[in-house]
């Protein structure tokens, strides 16, 4: 089977099933393109404050709201206009023919036969790679440089030759996302196990550059590190930072696998490092290779995160399958069929009853809950206001948007993971001068301050399912001196809530 075939079916599958998501979408939807995720307007902010040489949400003040360190530069075109809106879609279709291409490529060298075709077909859908390119975000990019690592190690065992492709890939995945870092270093030390140690230095200082790169020019900015957003998922997960190493990796590993996904990502990987296993006597660099993709398997579930949308575990699945896919090369043709069809059928069991039942809805609920606080704060309160989802609120907005989640201030990140009941949440909006807070107000117990007022709650009434924080959320003022403009703006806003939103006030006459 030649490559082009099969690289084809895989592209115009992964576009297909992209475009199709995307309009069942925009059906459930209050009209018109969004995107399901808050966070591809962060990014867009951050893009915009990068064009004006501020690295933040908010003018002159520095932020890693970001945990990507390349994804923000890409979508900086067209900052300041509403083309640039555009440019995570654009970037995603790209992504997603590219993976789709990619994986095609993997099966035609895996010697399928008439069935690479067929694989190729249902890799897009059963792998996830449409859902993660609906979302809008870099997680498909940095999928594809991680296919790219992966067929440019078979190509480097087989020429060994350290090509464009490897090279390329092995750059660009820490750069997209840090996690990338496993599967680069693992890719070095393949080459330097196979002889290679000079190519081997070049591939660890390109995998090293980005990574060390981003966290001295957060240094340089008076920053941690680590990206917030790193940090905040860092916190989320069993095991606190102030447990042993070995305490935290383990709670992590553990609740990784708890996860339907993280699941997936086990079997995967340990199917690889058993098949791998199985091949090193008659082929030792296949085994070899097989088994330091397994190792970057096995680093996500202890290190990495796994949800929601299922997109930040895509960059592995993708790798074990397409290695899976390149080792089981050596086997009969009839186990090789049977282990790929098995592995198609668990991910579209894992992967597609969420998309059909929870992830349509995802663009209702933008449209419905964030774009709205969005039009309130930037047509109608025109002041500084605090929130815990910033993307919506933040982009094209020129007042200040306090973040309480944390991503865009470390102050209130820090505040939140050391669960602080101390009114810190009033503090920080009195500082930055906060007209209106709007929050999932259950998920900030404690931290506001007693002398707000609630003047309502945004009710999201015609989406049964949607991953989001919340279906609710409250709006309050921070004086009281404030609330009759701020009834009055919000009689005025309401009357162009779309259908599915209600605002119910709290007590004031209507």
């Amino acid at each position: 089977m030649r490559s082009g075939s099969a690289a084809l079916a895989g592209a115009l599958t992964a576009l297909l099933a992209l475009a199709v998501i995307c309009a069942a979408a925009m059906t459930r939807g209050a009209g018109g393109f969004e995107y399901p995720l808050d966070d591809v307007y962060i990014h867009l902010a951050m893009a915009e404050q990068i064009r004006v040489g501020n690295y933040g949400v908010n003018p002159g003040e520095a932020a890693s709201a970001s945990s990507s360190p390349l994804y923000p530069l890409l979508l900086t075109p067209f900052s300041g206009s509403g083309l640039q809106r555009w440019l995570p879609l654009a970037w995603n279709v790209l992504a997603v023919a590219a993976a789709g291409a990619l994986f095609g490529v993997a099966l035609a060298r895996a010697s399928l036969e008439r069935l690479a075709i067929p694989f190729a077909v249902a890799a897009p859908v059963a792998l996830n790679m449409y859902g993660v390119a609906y979302t809008g975000m870099e997680n498909l990019a940095h999928g594809t440089a991680s296919l790219m690592i992966v067929l440019g190690l078979w190509a480097f065992i087989e020429t060994r030759k350290v090509g464009w492709l490897l090279a390329s890939g092995v750059l660009l995945a820490p750069a997209l996302r840090l996690e990338g870092l496993a599967l680069a270093l693992a890719a070095s030390g393949l080459v330097a196990a196979l002889g290679n140690r000079w190519g081997a230095l070049v591939l660890a200082a390109l995998a090293l550059g980005p990574a060390l790169g981003f966290a001295a020019f957060l240094a340089a900015q008076g920053l941690g590190p680590l990206p917030n957003s790193i940090v905040a998922k860092l916190a989320s997960h069993p095991g606190t930072v102030e447990a042993p190493v070995i305490a935290r990796v383990a709670g992590r590993l553990a609740g990784n696998l708890q996860i339907l996904g993280g699941q997936f990502v086990g079997g995967l990987t340990l199917s690889l490092a058993i098949l791998s296993i199985a091949v090193r006597r008659r082929a030792p660099e296949v085994g070899l290779f097989g088994l330091a993709i397994a190792t970057a398997g096995l680093a996500h579930l202890m290190f990495g995160s796994i949800g929601w949308m299922d997109r930040y575990e895509n960059y592995v699945v993708l790798s074990l399958a397409a290695a899976m896919a390149l080792v089981l090369g050596l086997f009969s043709k009839a186990f090789k069929n049977g282990v790929l069809a098995v592995v198609m059928l668990s991910g579209l069991g894992v992967y597609l009853p969420e998309v059909v039942k929870s992830w349509v809805w995802n663009v209702a609920a933008m449209q419905l809950q964030h774009k709205q606080m969005a039009r309130f704060a930037k047509d109608f309160v025109k002041a500084p206001v605090a929130v815990m989802d910033i993307g919506h609120v933040s982009w094209r907005n020129p007042d200040y948007v306090l973040d309480l989640w944390g991503l865009a201030s470390p102050e209130a990140l820090k505040a939140r993971l050391d669960n602080a009941t101390d009114g810190w949440v009033g503090r920080l909006a009195r500082e930055r001068d906060v007209r209106v807070v709007m929050i999932y107000e259950q998920k900030l117990t404690g931290a506001m301050d007693p002398a707000w007022v609630r003047l309502g709650r945004l009710r999201l009434e015609s989406v049964p399912r949607a991953l989001i924080g919340g279906f609710e959320v409250t709006f309050f003022a921070t004086s009281s001196a404030d609330v009759p403009a701020l009834v009055s703006e919000l009689k005025a806003w309401e009357q162009e809530l779309p259908e599915g939103a209600r605002f119910v006030h709290e007590g004031f006459d209507r």
